[in-house]
Formats: structure tokens, sequence, C-alpha cells
């Protein structure tokens, strides 16, 4: 791994024994990140980023600002606001008290500690949320996870395992529920057929207002680091 910059973007650079041509993409904290195959010079992968920085530097400006999370800052965990309050005489690590998320420590972890229990409480949600729709499906996943992912809400695998971005915590509920169905459908119908979005409809009535909402406010979401 090497790491340089193009312009004002830092640039770093991976060689991937298995990679068959070069690729460029940007990062959700708006670095780029070149892979090279093994055998191409790094001059040549410089070059291919360099001529591709009109395209990197529109995809910054669209990316924005990343977010992270501040005392005074109000979000929505799961369909309830709370303002973050700082209080590092406090104990209990992250708790929430009179429609505040009282977060405690020093003030430079208070980011790191909000994003854990943001993703603790989302975990619960989902795990229940989606165990409980598959059941009506007479299905069972076979694991859970969430993930930091930019390109998808969601995924559900061949052997059943279902994925989600941790950042739906954040959404409006229907949306969340609307992505759990989505991925849960998908345990019956691994595909986006007629026949998988009736299993959709049987489980959630979100769809429409989730896609909605989803790209108005999708790129705002996945600001949050």
């Amino acid at each position: 791994m090497k790491n340089t910059t193009l312009g004002d973007i830092p640039l770093k650079i991976l060689v991937n024994a298995k990679a068959k041509s070069m690729k460029l993409r940007l990062s959700k904290d708006g670095e780029a990140v070149l892979v090279l195959p093994k055998w191409t010079p790094k001059c040549m992968g410089i070059a291919f980023a360099q001529k591709n920085l009109d395209w990197l530097k529109a995809q910054k400006e669209k990316i924005g600002t990343p977010r992270q999370f501040e005392n005074g800052t109000r979000i929505e965990l799961l369909g309830t606001t709370y303002m973050i309050e700082h209080n590092p005489q406090a104990r209990g690590g992250v708790f929430i008290k009179d429609g505040k998320l009282i977060v405690t420590g020093d003030i430079e972890y208070l980011h790191r500690r909000v994003r854990d229990f943001v993703k603790k409480q989302a975990y619960g949600y989902i795990q229940e949320k989606a165990i409980q729709m598959a059941s009506q499906l007479g299905e069972k996943p076979a694991k859970i996870t969430l993930r930091d992912t930019s390109s998808r809400w969601g995924s559900c695998s061949s052997n059943k395992n279902l994925s989600f971005c941790w950042k739906l915590a954040l959404a409006p509920t229907f949306v969340l529920d609307y992505i759990i169905a989505h991925e849960v459908a998908h345990l019956v119908q691994m595909n986006h057929s007629d026949a998988f979005w009736a299993v959709v409809a049987k489980i959630d009535t979100n769809r429409a207002a989730a896609g909605i909402w989803l790209r108005k406010n999708g790129a705002a979401l996945q600001k949050w680091v």
C-alpha cells in the first residue's frame, strides 16, 4: 500500500494480484483508492487516476463533508429524536434519559461511543424484525450482521446470511422496516421478479414511501461515518 496525493485529494494505491484492470473509487472519507494489477507500473496508475481527476472531484462534491456525532447534535434513532448531551461526570457509557442521549467520558471519544450505541440499538431492532418477518414466510436467517456499506443498504447471500447498513437506524423506521423486508424476501426469492415483490408485499407495505425517502435523503444518511 502506498499513499500520495492527487491535487488536494489523498490517494491510496493498492496492488491486487487478482485484479485484471485498474480501478479507481472514492471512499466515504473522501480518499481516492486506486487498485492496480500486480505488474502495472505505479506511474501508469497515477496517470490513470490523473485522467479521472474531474470525476473524482465530482464524486467528492456529491459525497460532501462526512458527519460525526457531536455534543448538541439531534439525531433520529429508530423513530425517536434525541439530542446528544456530553456529561463527563456521569457514569454508564451512553444511555437515554429525558429525551436525551447522554454520553459520558472524554469528549474525544463521544463520536465513537455514540456510533457504537447506535449500532447496538440497530442490531437489536433489525434482528427482532428480521426473525419476525422471516417467520411469517416460514424461513429463518442463518446469520444477521451490520456493516458500514456505501453501495447498498442490505444484502442476502445464497446461504441465507442477511447484512444491513447500520446507518439505517438513523432513518425513519418505515424505511428500515422496508429494507429488512426486502432482504428477508430474498430468503424465498433470490431475484427481483414479480414473485419476489409479491413476497415483499406480504410482510411490508412501505416500498413506495421508503423508496421516495431514500432517493431524497439517502446521500445525507451515508455521510455519517
